[in-house]
Protein backbone atom coordinates (compact mmCIF):
# COMPACT_ATOMS: atom_id res chain seq x y z
CA UNK A 1 0.00 0.00 0.00
CA UNK A 2 1.54 3.80 -0.85
CA UNK A 3 1.10 6.67 1.29
CA UNK A 4 0.63 9.98 0.20
CA UNK A 5 0.07 13.11 1.94
CA UNK A 6 -3.35 13.85 1.62
CA UNK A 7 -4.15 10.38 3.33
CA UNK A 8 -1.42 11.48 5.90
CA UNK A 9 -3.57 14.74 5.78
CA UNK A 10 -6.92 12.69 6.43
CA UNK A 11 -5.12 10.58 9.04
CA UNK A 12 -3.92 13.43 11.11
CA UNK A 13 -7.43 15.17 10.92
CA UNK A 14 -9.07 11.89 12.70
CA UNK A 15 -6.82 12.36 15.30
CA UNK A 16 -6.86 16.18 15.58
CA UNK A 17 -10.53 16.15 16.26
CA UNK A 18 -10.35 12.80 18.26
CA UNK A 19 -7.69 14.44 20.71
CA UNK A 20 -9.95 17.49 20.87
CA UNK A 21 -13.45 15.84 21.35
CA UNK A 22 -11.30 13.95 24.53
CA UNK A 23 -10.04 17.39 25.72
CA UNK A 24 -13.14 18.98 25.68
CA UNK A 25 -14.75 15.76 27.81
CA UNK A 26 -12.08 16.24 29.77
CA UNK A 27 -12.99 20.29 30.76
CA UNK A 28 -16.30 19.17 30.91
CA UNK A 29 -15.81 16.80 33.89
CA UNK A 30 -13.47 19.82 35.80
CA UNK A 31 -14.88 23.20 34.55
CA UNK A 32 -12.06 24.90 35.91
CA UNK A 33 -9.36 23.18 33.64
CA UNK A 34 -9.65 26.18 30.70
CA UNK A 35 -6.11 25.35 29.15
CA UNK A 36 -8.17 21.71 28.29
CA UNK A 37 -10.91 23.62 26.63
CA UNK A 38 -9.29 26.01 24.44
CA UNK A 39 -6.29 22.96 23.40
CA UNK A 40 -9.45 20.96 22.92
CA UNK A 41 -11.33 23.79 20.79
CA UNK A 42 -7.61 24.49 18.88
CA UNK A 43 -7.43 20.59 18.02
CA UNK A 44 -11.03 20.49 16.49
CA UNK A 45 -10.28 23.07 14.69
CA UNK A 46 -6.90 21.79 13.28
CA UNK A 47 -9.19 18.75 12.07
CA UNK A 48 -11.17 21.53 9.70
CA UNK A 49 -7.73 22.82 8.49
CA UNK A 50 -5.85 19.47 7.88
CA UNK A 51 -9.25 18.56 6.16
CA UNK A 52 -9.27 21.66 3.41
CA UNK A 53 -5.03 20.45 3.30
CA UNK A 54 -6.25 16.94 2.16
CA UNK A 55 -9.12 18.30 -0.08
CA UNK A 56 -6.62 20.83 -2.19
CA UNK A 57 -7.29 19.23 -5.49
CA UNK A 58 -10.84 19.38 -5.38
CA UNK A 59 -10.87 22.68 -3.29
CA UNK A 60 -10.44 26.13 -5.04
CA UNK A 61 -6.81 27.36 -4.53
CA UNK A 62 -7.41 30.23 -1.80
CA UNK A 63 -9.13 27.98 0.12
CA UNK A 64 -6.50 25.45 0.13
CA UNK A 65 -3.29 27.84 0.60
CA UNK A 66 -5.12 30.93 1.73
CA UNK A 67 -8.03 29.73 4.25
CA UNK A 68 -6.40 26.43 5.42
CA UNK A 69 -3.46 28.00 6.60
CA UNK A 70 -5.33 31.11 8.08
CA UNK A 71 -7.37 27.96 10.21
CA UNK A 72 -4.42 26.75 11.30
CA UNK A 73 -2.71 29.87 12.63
CA UNK A 74 -5.33 30.56 14.68
CA UNK A 75 -5.66 27.08 16.08
CA UNK A 76 -2.15 27.63 16.68
CA UNK A 77 -2.38 30.91 18.19
CA UNK A 78 -5.18 28.96 20.86
CA UNK A 79 -2.99 26.56 21.86
CA UNK A 80 -0.78 29.50 22.57
CA UNK A 81 -3.57 31.10 24.55
CA UNK A 82 -3.96 27.45 26.66
CA UNK A 83 -0.35 26.78 27.33
CA UNK A 84 -0.69 30.60 28.27
CA UNK A 85 -3.44 30.07 30.70
CA UNK A 86 -2.23 26.24 32.23
CA UNK A 87 0.93 27.93 32.77
CA UNK A 88 -0.02 31.31 34.10
CA UNK A 89 -3.65 31.03 35.00
CA UNK A 90 -4.88 33.93 32.19
CA UNK A 91 -3.83 35.48 29.59
CA UNK A 92 -4.59 39.34 28.45
CA UNK A 93 -7.75 39.05 25.59
CA UNK A 94 -7.22 42.09 24.07
CA UNK A 95 -3.65 42.09 22.42
CA UNK A 96 -4.61 38.47 21.37
CA UNK A 97 -7.99 39.42 19.49
CA UNK A 98 -5.05 42.72 18.58
CA UNK A 99 -2.92 40.43 16.78
CA UNK A 100 -5.24 37.32 15.45
CA UNK A 101 -7.04 40.12 13.45
CA UNK A 102 -3.52 41.91 12.27
CA UNK A 103 -2.33 38.26 10.72
CA UNK A 104 -5.70 37.30 9.70
CA UNK A 105 -6.13 40.39 7.94
CA UNK A 106 -2.65 40.41 6.16
CA UNK A 107 -3.47 36.43 4.91
CA UNK A 108 -6.24 37.15 3.79
CA UNK A 109 -5.03 40.44 1.45
CA UNK A 110 -2.47 38.33 0.42
CA UNK A 111 -4.18 35.53 -0.86
CA UNK A 112 -6.87 38.44 -2.35
CA UNK A 113 -4.02 39.83 -4.33
CA UNK A 114 -3.80 36.36 -6.09
CA UNK A 115 -0.33 35.54 -3.98
CA UNK A 116 -1.35 32.19 -2.77
CA UNK A 117 1.21 30.54 -2.34
CA UNK A 118 2.82 33.91 -0.29
CA UNK A 119 -0.35 33.44 2.17
CA UNK A 120 0.56 29.35 2.54
CA UNK A 121 4.10 30.60 3.38
CA UNK A 122 3.15 33.21 5.78
CA UNK A 123 0.62 31.07 7.47
CA UNK A 124 2.76 28.17 8.02
CA UNK A 125 5.62 31.06 9.39
CA UNK A 126 2.88 32.41 11.75
CA UNK A 127 1.85 28.92 13.05
CA UNK A 128 5.71 27.75 13.87
CA UNK A 129 6.11 31.30 15.67
CA UNK A 130 2.54 30.25 17.81
CA UNK A 131 3.95 26.62 18.61
CA UNK A 132 7.90 28.24 19.62
CA UNK A 133 5.86 30.54 22.09
CA UNK A 134 3.71 27.80 23.36
CA UNK A 135 6.96 25.65 23.91
CA UNK A 136 8.05 28.45 26.13
CA UNK A 137 5.51 28.83 27.90
CA UNK A 138 5.70 25.25 29.85
CA UNK A 139 9.60 25.55 29.67
CA UNK A 140 9.05 29.12 31.53
CA UNK A 141 7.19 27.33 34.44
CA UNK A 142 9.41 25.07 34.64
CA UNK A 143 9.55 25.08 38.56
CA UNK A 144 6.34 22.90 38.54
CA UNK A 145 7.62 19.50 38.38
CA UNK A 146 5.11 17.93 36.37
CA UNK A 147 6.28 14.67 34.57
CA UNK A 148 4.09 15.27 31.26
CA UNK A 149 5.78 18.88 30.59
CA UNK A 150 9.75 18.07 29.00
CA UNK A 151 7.85 15.46 26.60
CA UNK A 152 5.17 18.33 25.68
CA UNK A 153 8.03 20.98 25.13
CA UNK A 154 9.72 18.69 23.00
CA UNK A 155 6.48 17.78 21.35
CA UNK A 156 5.57 21.10 20.77
CA UNK A 157 8.85 22.44 19.63
CA UNK A 158 9.24 19.67 16.96
CA UNK A 159 6.03 20.54 15.74
CA UNK A 160 7.26 24.00 15.22
CA UNK A 161 10.20 22.62 13.30
CA UNK A 162 7.70 20.74 11.22
CA UNK A 163 5.95 23.96 10.35
CA UNK A 164 9.42 26.25 9.67
CA UNK A 165 10.30 23.30 7.49
CA UNK A 166 6.83 23.40 5.33
CA UNK A 167 6.93 27.19 5.49
CA UNK A 168 10.66 26.76 3.58
CA UNK A 169 8.97 23.95 1.59
CA UNK A 170 6.07 25.93 0.41
CA UNK A 171 8.12 28.86 -0.47
CA UNK A 172 9.69 27.06 -3.57
CA UNK A 173 9.21 28.50 -6.88
CA UNK A 174 5.95 25.90 -7.73
CA UNK A 175 3.59 24.09 -6.57
CA UNK A 176 2.63 21.48 -7.51
CA UNK A 177 -1.06 20.18 -7.70
CA UNK A 178 -0.98 17.02 -7.46
CA UNK A 179 -0.57 14.92 -4.07
CA UNK A 180 3.16 14.47 -3.67
CA UNK A 181 4.67 10.96 -2.45
CA UNK A 182 5.94 10.71 1.19
CA UNK A 183 8.96 11.99 1.43
CA UNK A 184 10.37 15.16 3.74
CA UNK A 185 6.84 16.53 3.45
CA UNK A 186 5.32 13.33 4.79
CA UNK A 187 6.89 13.59 7.93
CA UNK A 188 6.09 17.08 8.37
CA UNK A 189 2.15 15.70 7.66
CA UNK A 190 3.88 12.27 9.96
CA UNK A 191 5.28 14.73 12.87
CA UNK A 192 1.41 16.75 12.99
CA UNK A 193 -0.50 13.33 13.49
CA UNK A 194 1.67 12.60 16.37
CA UNK A 195 1.47 16.25 17.43
CA UNK A 196 -2.24 15.72 17.95
CA UNK A 197 -2.64 12.50 19.61
CA UNK A 198 0.88 13.22 22.11
CA UNK A 199 -0.14 16.91 23.04
CA UNK A 200 -3.57 15.56 24.05
CA UNK A 201 -1.85 12.89 26.05
CA UNK A 202 0.53 14.95 27.83
CA UNK A 203 -2.01 17.68 28.42
CA UNK A 204 -4.25 15.66 30.30
CA UNK A 205 -1.61 13.74 32.09
CA UNK A 206 -0.04 17.28 33.63
CA UNK A 207 -4.01 18.07 34.13
CA UNK A 208 -4.19 15.56 36.20
CA UNK A 209 -0.60 15.87 37.96
CA UNK A 210 -1.84 18.99 39.13
CA UNK A 211 -5.26 17.73 40.30
CA UNK A 212 -3.63 14.99 42.23
CA UNK A 213 -0.71 17.29 43.95
CA UNK A 214 -3.35 20.20 44.88
CA UNK A 215 -5.48 17.23 46.41
CA UNK A 216 -2.56 16.07 48.58
CA UNK A 217 -1.21 19.54 49.36
CA UNK A 218 -4.98 20.35 50.58
CA UNK A 219 -5.22 17.21 53.00
CA UNK A 220 -2.04 18.67 54.26
CA UNK A 221 -3.16 22.17 55.59
CA UNK A 222 -5.66 23.60 57.76
CA UNK A 223 -8.26 25.29 55.54
CA UNK A 224 -8.91 28.38 57.91
CA UNK A 225 -5.54 29.41 58.40
CA UNK A 226 -3.60 27.58 55.86
CA UNK A 227 -1.33 26.37 58.18
CA UNK A 228 0.56 22.49 58.50
CA UNK A 229 -2.45 20.54 59.78
CA UNK A 230 -1.49 18.03 62.58
CA UNK A 231 -0.37 15.20 60.16
CA UNK A 232 1.64 17.64 57.67
CA UNK A 233 3.48 19.45 60.49
CA UNK A 234 4.65 16.06 62.48
CA UNK A 235 5.64 14.93 59.93
CA UNK A 236 7.58 17.87 58.45
CA UNK A 237 8.85 18.74 62.48
CA UNK A 238 10.44 15.06 62.51
CA UNK A 239 12.41 15.07 59.08
CA UNK A 240 13.45 18.31 60.68
CA UNK A 241 14.63 16.98 64.21
CA UNK A 242 16.17 14.09 62.66
CA UNK A 243 18.29 16.13 60.28
CA UNK A 244 19.04 18.62 63.63
CA UNK A 245 20.15 15.39 65.61
CA UNK A 246 22.61 14.22 62.91
CA UNK A 247 24.19 17.55 62.55
CA UNK A 248 24.31 17.86 66.00
CA UNK A 249 22.52 21.38 65.90
CA UNK A 250 19.76 23.32 68.15
CA UNK A 251 15.84 22.97 67.78
CA UNK A 252 13.05 23.90 69.65
CA UNK A 253 9.71 23.79 69.62
CA UNK A 254 6.47 26.06 71.06
CA UNK A 255 3.15 25.49 72.22
CA UNK A 256 0.41 27.74 72.02
CA UNK A 257 -3.05 27.88 73.12
CA UNK A 258 -5.16 31.31 72.51
CA UNK A 259 -6.50 31.91 76.64
CA UNK A 260 -10.35 31.72 76.52
CA UNK A 261 -10.84 30.88 73.17
CA UNK A 262 -14.25 29.39 74.10
CA UNK A 263 -15.33 32.67 75.74
CA UNK A 264 -14.43 34.60 72.55
CA UNK A 265 -17.01 32.49 70.47
CA UNK A 266 -19.44 32.20 72.83
CA UNK A 267 -19.49 36.56 73.48
CA UNK A 268 -18.42 37.43 69.23
CA UNK A 269 -20.03 34.86 67.62
CA UNK A 270 -18.12 31.95 65.57
CA UNK A 271 -16.89 34.60 62.53
CA UNK A 272 -14.94 36.44 65.39
CA UNK A 273 -13.19 33.38 66.99
CA UNK A 274 -12.27 32.20 63.21
CA UNK A 275 -11.21 36.12 62.89
CA UNK A 276 -8.52 35.80 65.82
CA UNK A 277 -7.61 32.53 64.80
CA UNK A 278 -6.54 33.90 61.09
CA UNK A 279 -4.75 36.77 62.68
CA UNK A 280 -2.97 34.51 64.88
CA UNK A 281 -2.04 32.96 61.65
CA UNK A 282 -0.69 35.80 59.57
CA UNK A 283 1.37 36.69 62.88
CA UNK A 284 3.40 33.56 62.03
CA UNK A 285 3.85 33.91 59.26
CA UNK A 286 5.23 37.92 59.73
CA UNK A 287 7.26 36.78 62.70
CA UNK A 288 8.98 32.98 62.05
CA UNK A 289 11.73 32.41 59.17
CA UNK A 290 11.03 30.19 56.28
CA UNK A 291 12.63 27.30 57.50
CA UNK A 292 10.43 27.54 60.65
CA UNK A 293 7.24 25.06 60.36
CA UNK A 294 4.13 26.58 62.20
CA UNK A 295 1.16 23.97 62.45
CA UNK A 296 -2.40 24.12 63.99
CA UNK A 297 -3.00 21.03 65.86
CA UNK A 298 -6.46 21.68 67.33
CA UNK A 299 -9.31 23.92 67.45
CA UNK A 300 -7.05 27.14 69.11
CA UNK A 301 -3.78 24.83 69.45
CA UNK A 302 -0.59 25.29 67.53
CA UNK A 303 3.18 24.51 67.50
CA UNK A 304 6.18 25.72 66.10
CA UNK A 305 9.27 23.88 65.25
CA UNK A 306 12.45 26.27 65.18
CA UNK A 307 15.31 24.54 63.53
CA UNK A 308 18.66 25.90 64.85
CA UNK A 309 16.99 27.89 67.29
CA UNK A 310 18.38 27.03 71.32
CA UNK A 311 16.40 28.21 74.60
CA UNK A 312 17.51 31.57 74.85
CA UNK A 313 16.52 32.44 71.38
CA UNK A 314 13.31 30.46 71.12
CA UNK A 315 12.13 32.13 73.92
CA UNK A 316 13.01 35.40 72.43
CA UNK A 317 10.67 34.11 69.44
CA UNK A 318 7.88 33.24 71.63
CA UNK A 319 7.98 36.38 73.38
CA UNK A 320 8.17 38.45 70.01
CA UNK A 321 5.19 36.34 68.70
CA UNK A 322 2.62 36.64 71.70
CA UNK A 323 3.36 40.25 71.88
CA UNK A 324 2.27 41.13 68.24
CA UNK A 325 -0.66 39.20 68.97
CA UNK A 326 -2.19 40.77 71.73
CA UNK A 327 -1.99 44.17 69.72
CA UNK A 328 -3.06 42.59 66.54
CA UNK A 329 -6.02 40.74 68.31
CA UNK A 330 -6.29 43.84 70.82
CA UNK A 331 -9.60 45.40 68.03
CA UNK A 332 -11.56 42.65 65.86
CA UNK A 333 -14.18 43.68 63.29
CA UNK A 334 -14.56 46.93 65.46
CA UNK A 335 -15.39 44.80 68.37
CA UNK A 336 -12.66 45.19 71.52
CA UNK A 337 -11.59 41.33 72.19
CA UNK A 338 -8.38 41.90 73.45
CA UNK A 339 -7.46 38.15 72.90
CA UNK A 340 -4.23 36.77 74.08
CA UNK A 341 -2.30 33.25 74.60
CA UNK A 342 0.05 31.13 76.73
CA UNK A 343 3.43 29.90 75.33
CA UNK A 344 5.63 26.48 76.55
CA UNK A 345 8.96 26.39 75.18
CA UNK A 346 10.77 23.39 74.98
CA UNK A 347 14.12 22.59 73.08
CA UNK A 348 16.55 19.77 71.86
CA UNK A 349 17.99 18.13 73.82
CA UNK A 350 17.56 20.21 77.55
CA UNK A 351 14.07 18.79 77.34
CA UNK A 352 13.76 15.52 75.33
CA UNK A 353 15.29 14.14 71.96
CA UNK A 354 12.01 12.80 70.53
CA UNK A 355 9.21 14.72 68.39
CA UNK A 356 6.94 13.02 71.15
CA UNK A 357 8.92 14.14 74.44
CA UNK A 358 9.41 17.91 73.41
CA UNK A 359 6.01 18.64 72.62
CA UNK A 360 4.73 17.07 76.09
CA UNK A 361 7.55 19.04 77.48
CA UNK A 362 6.13 22.35 75.64
CA UNK A 363 2.70 21.02 76.66
CA UNK A 364 3.49 20.57 80.14
CA UNK A 365 4.74 24.90 80.02
CA UNK A 366 2.09 25.59 77.85
CA UNK A 367 -0.17 24.47 80.81
CA UNK A 368 2.16 25.91 83.54
CA UNK A 369 1.42 29.14 82.09
CA UNK A 370 -2.12 28.88 82.02
CA UNK A 371 -1.94 28.17 85.80
CA UNK A 372 -0.11 31.53 86.21
CA UNK A 373 -2.28 33.73 84.53
CA UNK A 374 -2.32 33.13 80.97
CA UNK A 375 -0.76 35.49 78.49
CA UNK A 376 2.60 34.36 78.81
CA UNK A 377 5.74 32.54 77.81
CA UNK A 378 7.16 29.32 79.83
CA UNK A 379 10.14 27.61 79.37
CA UNK A 380 9.87 23.74 80.32
CA UNK A 381 11.12 21.90 82.99
CA UNK A 382 14.87 19.83 82.23
CA UNK A 383 14.77 16.45 81.63
CA UNK A 384 18.28 15.64 83.26
CA UNK A 385 17.03 15.67 86.48
CA UNK A 386 18.49 19.23 87.72
CA UNK A 387 15.88 21.30 89.51
CA UNK A 388 15.97 23.73 86.42
CA UNK A 389 13.79 26.85 87.21
CA UNK A 390 10.98 28.21 85.46
CA UNK A 391 11.24 31.03 82.86
CA UNK A 392 8.32 32.74 82.87
CA UNK A 393 8.28 36.08 80.16
CA UNK A 394 4.94 38.63 79.65
CA UNK A 395 5.10 41.28 78.63
CA UNK A 396 2.00 43.91 79.71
Amino acid sequence: MTLDVSTLDFAAGVVAFASGLILLANWWLDRAAWSAFWWGAASCGMSVGIAMLALQDILPAFVAYVIAPLVLSLCAALMWVAARIFNRGSVKAIPVLAASGGWMAMLIATGASGHNQLAAVLGAGISACLYGAAAREFWLARGEPLQGRWPMIGLIALEAIALFLAAFGLSSPTISSAAPSVGWTGIINFVGLVYSAGSATFLVMMLRERSEAKHKAAALVDPLTGLANRRAFMDRAQRMLERNLRDEAPMSLLAFDLDLFKEINDTFGHPAGDQVLRIFADVLLEVLRPADIAGRIGGEEFVVALPGCGVAAALAIARRIRSVFQDEARFVNGQRIGATLCVGVASVPEHGRTLVDIIASADAALYRAKSLGRNRAVLAQSHSGDPAPTIVARIA
